[in-house]
């Protein structure tokens, strides 16, 4: 860990010089226009409700004197309550031959969760926004710094990225300068190390996994690690993509506790023609709850509770708009034994 933090402070170094012969940039104002209509959902007590996308995302970008390039990017979020934040925040510098480094507050994702990347309106669960999935962390949920390795420098199409979080204290929407709170000991650990690994070996074939941990933890039982590994093939009209993920619960008493949960997804998508696509997801979550050896036993007794999704989705592409649908149905969810849930989703979505 130790050299980690000294390299990326070596490239912080570089990078405060390369900025002191920065150029302007330009910025620019993306978002999306999505309207939606929602019948069920994440509750028993929901019914129907309608929402407008309302995110705004600036941009800005530009070239240094040594050949550099920078990136930076803001969003404006509005939430379910009125309120708007200035978050997901990012400053990615480009350094060619030498790779990238970026800053990022709430961005910079590395958890492979989704890498299977099935869905004609989005990824499974992700999309529907009803399942509950315990995947473990990702070092978005804090600011971090991330080295990525230059693009084509491995061979198969490999890349490789690291990131690290230094105060899991710290939160989000973090000014210039902050210094962040106190870094107290907690069971989730003081600081997080986040690794990506992907690749393209052959053509239509994309693979990947990536790994979390956290450092100075004051956990006893077990301490936290989470990961994930994905396939997707493409082949003419059809993908099929697969997924798998664990997440240790960093715990100082395994008795009574969930010590962990596996997380299983596949799917289907085919295209249709050009403007109608339809996909097909399954996915399981299963949380294990360990108890102590009692007197008289040779091993612990474990039980497990396994959520289960499945869901179709259609999306078609009508003069510039894409109406979609996307029904989805929920067994055990919130790992609750004969919960069910359904989600109905009709979806437009304006290119622009």
């Amino acid at each position: 860990m130790k050299n980690i933090t000294k390299t990326l402070l070596v490239l912080v170094s570089a990078l405060s010089i390369s900025f002191a012969s920065a150029t302007a940039g330009e910025l620019s104002v993306s978002g999306s226009a999505k309207a939606s209509y929602v019948i069920g959902g994440a509750s028993d007590a929901q019914g129907k409700g309608i929402g407008i996308s309302n995110e705004l995302n600036f941009t800005a970008s530009g070239e240094m004197d040594n050949g550099f390039t920078w990136n930076y990017s803001m969003e404006l979020d509005g939430n379910d309550s009125g309120a708007h934040d200035n978050d997901d925040t990012q400053l990615v510098i480009g350094m060619g031959d030498m790779g990238t480094i970026g800053f990022y507050d709430s961005e910079g994702g590395l958890s492979q969760e989704l890498g299977y990347g099935i869905g004609a309106l989005g990824t499974g669960s992700d999309y529907n926004n009803t399942m509950t999935v315990s995947y473990g962390d990702d070092v978005s949920n804090y600011p971090n710094i991330q080295y990525h390795v230059p693009a084509d420098l491995l061979p198969f199409g490999i890349g490789a990225k690291i990131g690290y979080a230094p105060n899991l204290a710290d939160g989000d929407n973090n000014s210039f300068k902050n210094s962040g709170p106190e870094q107290t000991n907690s069971l989730q650990g003081d600081s997080l190390t986040h690794y990506q690994l992907t690749a393209a070996p052959v053509d239509g074939l994309k693979i990947g996994a990536d790994y979390a941990e956290s450092d100075d933890g004051t956990a006893t039982a077990q301490v936290f690690e989470s990961g994930n590994y994905f396939a997707q093939y493409a082949m003419g009209n059809w993908k099929v993509g697969y997924n798998h993920g664990y997440y240790a619960v960093p715990l100082s008493d395994k008795n009574g506790s969930v010590t962990s949960y596996e997380n299983i997804a596949w799917g289907l998508e085919f295209a249709i023609n050009d403007a109608l696509s339809v996909s097909y997801n399954e996915e399981t979550s299963e949380a294990t709850t360990a108890v102590d050896i009692v007197d008289g036993a040779s091993s612990s007794v474990k039980t497990a509770v396994e959520s289960e999704m499945e869901s179709i989705q259609v999306a078609y592409i009508l003069g510039g708009a894409t109406v979609g649908v996307s029904i989805v149905d929920v067994g055990n969810a919130d790992y609750t034994a004969a919960k069910d849930e359904k989600r109905t989703v009709f979806s437009l979505a304006m290119d622009f």
